[in-house]
């Protein structure tokens, strides 16, 4: 008889320990962040449209080098971030090359 309120004791102990432990869910910020960005893809420079390109070799952005680039297939837009030094910016374009906010 002791045997067997000694075993359910431990069972019992077991279940309650193990009861302590809780899964945490996914953060919310985690999940927004995801639908946030849609289906923008990092993409290669060299996967630029050659408008985009040639519309980032002038003026505007001379010496600015092209740090990474996305593509918004949803808006169809193309998003490149640059690099100047220890300066940066964002700017977005259409497929035609041309800037979009």
């Amino acid at each position: 008889m002791k045997k067997v309120l000694f075993v359910f004791a431990l069972v019992a102990g077991i279940g309650a320990a193990n009861a302590q432990v809780s899964s945490e869910p996914a953060p919310a910020a985690a999940t927004e962040s995801t639908q946030l960005q849609g289906d923008k893809v990092k993409i290669k420079a060299e996967e630029l449209p050659q408008t985009v390109k040639k519309e980032l070799e002038g003026e505007d952005y001379r010496g600015w080098l092209i740090n990474a680039a996305y593509h918004d297939k949803t808006k169809n837009t193309y998003e490149v971030e640059l690099k100047n030094g220890a300066e940066t910016k964002t700017v977005k374009f259409d497929k035609e090359g041309k800037k979009v906010d």
